[in-house]
């Protein structure tokens, strides 16, 4: 077995948020020389049970084995769009697990990677919950600098306490970036109140979300909070209307 390989492929399932409980299979499965192997991976997330499974091969021409991809795989729950995903990795360019399960939760990461000529550039992602690619994976979007989204501008909107002070700022920047739902302290008018925060880069904005994961929006410039429909609300609210616009009888009570 190629000790220096299997140091190399330990320190990359270490960095991609694997830690260090693959280690003894990994060095097993080196040891048998087959072409290809995969790892089985259980772990919790935010206190969600999440599934991987990894994959790696062997070179054809040396005895060197290499980590291709690995794909998450969480509980299946009425909201979420996403239950898996494969993640490719390569080299220095790839999504962390927290990075990957924070991407099929539908939140965006914020990432330096390198394209097909190396050359590096920074970029938010997000999956695209309507599109599939050849490989039955949900399409990953990429939103560049240029693109014109400003995060630290976005928050410096709303009335969060924490970012008064840089190094809270930079922690929070920086938690949000890798796609995190970020907890602050809003100051309103009725007094201090803990909300959640995502980036949404998409719409060059950002999510609030109150403690029991309900949107929240603001009303009154700053000084109140009003609870936003859910998705689900809001297109029986909208089927509601086009019944209502064709004649149909009765009234409605949501």
């Amino acid at each position: 077995m190629n000790i220096q390989n299997y140091e190399y492929l330990k320190d990359q399932l270490f960095y991609s948020g694997f830690g260090h409980k693959l280690e003894d299979i990994l060095r097993s499965k080196m040891a048998k020389g087959k072409q290809e192997f995969q790892l089985q991976f259980k772990t919790q997330i935010d206190s969600e049970n999440v599934k991987a499974e990894l994959y790696f091969s062997k070179s054809k021409k040396t005895d060197m084995y290499f980590f291709n991809s690995y794909r998450v795989e969480l509980p299946q729950k009425e909201s979420r769009l996403f239950v898996s995903r494969k993640f490719h990795v390569n080299g220095n360019d790839r999504f962390t697990l927290k990075e990957a399960y924070n991407l099929l939760n539908g939140r965006s990461v914020h990432k330096n990677i390198s394209n097909v000529q190396g050359n590096p550039y920074t970029a938010w992602f997000q999956l695209d919950s309507k599109t599939l690619d050849i490989h039955g994976n949900h399409k990953m979007l990429q939103f560049h600098e240029n693109y014109g989204y400003d995060l630290e501008k976005q928050l410096q909107r709303f009335p969060i306490m924490e970012i008064r002070d840089d190094l809270n700022k930079k922690r929070i920047l920086d938690s949000l970036r890798r796609g995190n739902r970020q907890l602050v302290t809003f100051f309103l008018s009725s007094g201090p109140e803990k909300l959640y925060l995502e980036a949404l880069p998409r719409f060059k904005a950002v999510c609030i979300y109150n403690e029991q994961g309900i949107r929240q929006e603001f009303i009154d410039d700053r000084t109140k909070l009003d609870q936003k429909p859910s998705a689900k609300k809001q297109e029986q609210q909208r089927q509601i209307q086009i019944k209502s616009n064709r004649g149909g009888s009765g009234r409605h009570s949501l």
